[in-house]
């Protein structure tokens, strides 16, 4: 049965790894992942780090030494009117200029200078605080127990982390690998669907067909696409992997999230979800004769994805919710929930066992009720997507 599976999977996969399509997405899909694990310092270089140079404009010495020792330098004090200050302005002279009058201010500058006026307004606030204090013959210890925060410590027993840092982390992984999961499997389950119809479309199938087996030209698009998938995550696995080492953000994450777990169940869910999913994207670019169908054909399928990916959100929240936990057993949404679950919550052994043996039991099925179909899909040709399954079956009987 599986006669010229060797040929049929070498030509497939090395057409999809030379074509153009591949490269750029490759490509593109690498700068996005530094873009995103390099976020932070990327950001930093378009902020405006230079203080503006301030003039304050007040009886109180006290205020600018406040401000000095909060962070801003640049600041001095002057006698100033508002035209003169204006002018300066507009000259380039000073980058800001503050009036104050007790402890109330009025701020002038060219363009909103945020740093600025959140450290005068900290100042004043401080200068206000310590009159009062002195005025109303308070002990000051007592001001600072009155400030001081509670302190809480906070420890989890579940497996997404002992305290709310670690918590985060894991959270913020699984939504990364959520969306790795769905858009891959959208991806290269499309990518099936276009190669079958294409082929069939260009007439190239009846030749194919005439010395394999059908079923053997499935299985064999199937994993060959399924081994381009597997290629290319890693490769975007392993520079996003070296890309996070320079951020700091980034490899909290990785660091709190113990990585290698979740790589692990990872590949376990992408690959039976992909084998899944897979099986039913061949089967229904079989039916139709044109790539422009086939995006029609394969909706429904797509948007069962789609409920399966908004479900995983909602989880992230809420992993213990009813509807997450029974979901997770079920084969079409098991990949994603069932990956969330023990990523967050600790998940008995033989809860994960019966989710992959449920999988991997729809996954046969599939395999062996497309299979039929595939083998009369891919003889059939015209517009008709209806009429094309009315003569499968009748072909069946």
């Amino acid at each position: 049965m599986f006669h010229n599976f060797g040929p049929l999977y070498a030509f497939t996969l090395k057409s999809r790894i030379r074509s153009k399509a591949f490269v750029i997405s490759t490509a593109l899909t690498i700068l996005f992942i530094f873009g995103f694990t390099n976020i932070d310092r990327i950001l930093s270089v378009f902020e405006d780090s230079e203080q503006a140079s301030a003039i304050i404009v007040s009886e109180n010495t006290e205020l600018v030494d406040t401000m000095q020792s909060l962070g801003y330098e640049d600041v001095a004090t002057g006698d100033l009117t508002e035209d003169e200050a204006r002018a300066g302005i507009n000259d380039g002279e000073y980058g800001v200029v503050a009036f104050v009058d007790g402890y109330d201010a009025r701020v002038i500058s060219e363009r909103p200078e945020q740093e600025f006026t959140a450290i005068l307004q900290t100042s004043l606030q401080q200068l206000r605080n310590a009159e009062l204090i002195e005025t109303s013959n308070i002990d000051p210890t007592v001001i600072a127990s009155l400030n001081e925060p509670i302190q809480l410590d906070e420890s989890y027993l579940g497996r997404g982390g002992e305290n709310s840092d670690e918590l985060s982390s894991v959270s913020a992984l699984v939504y990364a690998m959520l969306m790795l999961l769905y858009i891959s499997i959208i991806t290269y389950g499309q990518m099936i669907a276009t190669e079958v119809t294409t082929e069939k479309s260009s007439r190239v199938m009846e030749l194919i067909i005439s010395t394999t087996h059908p079923i053997t030209h499935m299985v064999a698009k199937i994993s060959a696409i399924g081994t381009l998938a597997i290629f290319q995550i890693a490769i975007f696995l392993g520079f996003g992997y070296v890309s996070a080492s320079g951020s700091e953000l980034a490899t909290t994450v990785i660091e709190n999230a113990g990585n290698t777990r979740a790589v692990i169940y990872l590949l376990i869910f992408f690959l039976l979800g992909y084998l899944l999913y897979a099986s039913l994207f061949a089967v229904l670019g079989s039916l139709v004769s044109r790539v422009e169908e086939a995006q029609q054909m394969t909706m429904p399928v797509v948007m069962l994805l789609v409920v399966a990916f908004f479900v995983a959100i909602f989880g992230l929240n809420n992993p213990d919710a009813t509807i997450v936990t029974i979901l997770s057993f079920v084969p079409f949404f098991a990949p994603m929930l069932m990956f969330l679950r023990v990523m967050l919550v600790d998940v008995a052994v033989w809860e994960v066992a019966l989710s992959i043996g449920l999988l991997v039991g729809t996954i046969s099925v599939t395999l062996w009720i497309g299979s039929k179909f595939y083998r009369g899909g891919v003889l059939f040709y015209g517009t008709n997507a209806i009429k094309q399954w009315r003569q499968i079956l009748q072909n069946r009987q």
